[in-house]
């Protein structure tokens, strides 16, 4: 009898799925992106960055004070991406209380901002909301941390000593990757107009080249008046009046009574079960913990691990339920201080029941079958994302950004500090197109003091005993809440090891634009040509959607890095 079993697992196990992993971008092995520790485990988007989270938990530090200065650094290291002219949210997890928080320091529109700021002869420039001054949304990423520092902070290690890395960083400079030199490149012709942007980010009127070294001299000033006065550093005194000054005179609409309204928020997350998992994440304003919910309840419906992770209904149905569940995120979803937002409704399982039996398994629904386009949004795919665990298993999953690369383009001047251009991610007027495709509607629409919708999804994952197991997140725009989702189900139902789920190739569908985009590999011919029948309209092409994940391993920890970037995770 013996016998029989063993044979009987052996054969289920040789016949288990095998994903499809993508090949390391940088000439590194897959190994390299993964890291073990007993202790502790850091994971961002550069090793640096990463190297600075150790740093703090060896000093005694808990995963707040590793994330206060790794938020830091990365400004300094991922301006393309992230900074202190930008915002984010921050999920963290007490083991002690056994409970998690939420911190909203999303930015919000100047209260001078008006519903059609970006109409001209009727129509909209997306320009004005994409590039200078008139894009910049109140930045919160700095009040964020103080305030997160205050009251979640060890204190074993000061304010002061939290940002010094990224000083040093900011001081000595660092070496040039290829992504940083591509953004330069990509946004040269916005970088040009501001002269502050241009002597950093284009030397000798040039983009940056990967090996160049890249100091910023002036952003450490900028840092050393915040480590010295707190976030008054930042929305206070000189570097404040600076802020002012350069937005306005470039045509912008910031005055000091936005930047003394940045009290950041702290909020209950978003909590949800998947087949006896708990999943916690991110509330509204952003549309990531909702979307990732409502996903997942659905799928909850099908039997993915018995069908396979290539099987035709399996990749069917999950396109199917995110064309459903994006619908969804652009019908309902917006600043929840502004909007009813039917948030209950959206994840309650008996609404994914009704969802789920409303896929054909023969057959795609048109997505505007399912509802005319409204208004269209873009969504950058130009965010950071970092998962922290510490010596006290305590954790913290935070994204941040300033939206499209180098956010506004706007450099201030004499600061360092490179603006976000967060006003984009606000609906602006019906059937505009755009790169993204994302559709919103009247629920995002901008008002003064609203923030608007984000698809970040920081997330935590708790297994049916009540333990963390997965600390997850994502940059990628609108793909964070399908990179995530891939993450999770790709370990929780094809029982993928922590590198494998995060390195296994990707598809995501949003409803509109109306295509299932995935990447290059992935579908065979047959499942090609089968999806094609079915009514699917397919789009290959490389992807930039980037997670960060650790995940419990024995008695430690598993720290991952996205093979499609050049980050490290660090443990011990």
């Amino acid at each position: 009898m013996w016998y029989f079993l063993t044979a009987i697992l052996f054969f289920f196990q040789a016949c288990s799925p095998k994903l499809k992993l993508v090949e390391p971008s940088s000439g590194r092995t897959l190994e390299s992106y993964q890291a073990v520790g007993k202790e502790a485990m850091v994971a961002t988007l550069h090793k640096d960055a990463s190297e600075v989270g150790l740093a703090v938990l060896k000093k005694g530090g808990n995963a707040v004070d590793a994330a206060i200065a790794v938020s830091f650094a990365l400004s300094v290291l991922c301006p393309q991406w992230t900074g202190i002219g930008g915002g984010g949210f921050m999920l963290a997890y007490n083991k002690k209380d056994n409970k998690t928080v939420v911190f909203n320091f999303r930015e919000f529109a100047p209260f001078k901002a008006k519903r059609d700021m970006y109409i001209r002869n009727g129509k909209a420039d997306t320009e004005l909301s994409q590039d200078g001054a008139l894009a910049v949304a109140v930045p919160r990423l700095v009040a964020g941390l103080g305030d997160i520092y205050d009251h979640y902070a060890s204190k074993k290690i000061s304010w002061p000593e939290l940002i010094q890395p990224a000083i040093q960083l900011a001081e000595g400079g660092f070496q040039v990757y290829p992504h940083l030199a591509y953004a330069t490149k990509e946004r040269q012709d916005v970088l040009s107009r501001f002269k502050a942007s241009a002597q950093i980010f284009l030397p000798q009127g040039k983009p940056l080249q990967e090996g160049d070294t890249l100091v910023q001299k002036d952003l450490a000033k900028t840092l050393k008046k915040i480590a010295e006065k707190g976030w008054a550093g930042f929305y206070e005194g000189d570097v404040a009046a600076a802020i002012i000054r350069s937005v306005q005179l470039a045509g912008g609409i910031l005055t000091v009574d936005d930047l003394w309204h940045i009290e950041p928020i702290e909020m209950e997350p978003i909590e949800g079960t998947y087949r006896g998992y708990k999943i916690v994440s991110m509330p509204p304003p952003s549309s990531g913990g909702i979307t990732l919910l409502e996903i997942l309840n659905i799928l909850e419906q099908k039997p993915l691990s018995r069908w396979g992770p290539y099987n035709l209904k399996t990749v069917h149905v999950v396109a199917e339920a995110m064309r459903r569940a994006f619908l969804d995120r652009a019908r309902y979803l917006g600043d929840p201080h502004f909007v009813k937002v039917p948030t209950k409704g959206l994840i309650a399982k008996e609404y994914a029941k009704t969802l789920a039996e409303s896929i054909d398994l023969r057959k795609a629904t048109p997505s505007e079958k399912l509802a005319p386009p409204e208004l269209v949004t873009r969504e950058s795919d130009s965010t950071t994302h970092f998962s922290i665990v510490d010596t006290e298993g305590n954790a913290v999953a935070s994204t941040q950004t300033i939206n499209t690369l180098f956010g506004s383009g706007m450099v201030v001047q004499g600061t360092g500090i490179v603006l976000n251009n967060e006003m984009d991610d606000f609906s602006i007027q019906p059937g505009v197109p755009n790169a993204y495709g994302l559709v919103g509607s009247e629920a995002n629409s901008i008002m003064p003091g609203k923030k608007p919708l984000s698809s970040m999804a920081p997330t935590f994952v708790f297994n049916p005993k009540g333990e963390l197991v997965m600390v997850v997140g994502a940059k990628g725009g609108p793909r964070i809440i399908t990179s995530v989702l891939h993450t999770i189900f790709n370990q929780i139902d094809f029982k993928a090891k922590p590198l494998q789920a995060v390195a296994a190739k990707r598809y995501h569908h949003q409803w509109l634009p109306d295509e299932l985009q995935y990447e290059p590999g992935l579908f065979s011919e047959k499942l090609t040509q089968r999806l094609t029948m079915a009514g699917h309209l397919l789009k290959e092409g490389k992807a930039s959607w980037l997670v960060t994940l650790i995940a419990k391993s024995g008695e430690g920890w598993i720290g991952v890095s996205d093979p499609r970037g050049f980050g490290s995770p660090l443990g011990y």
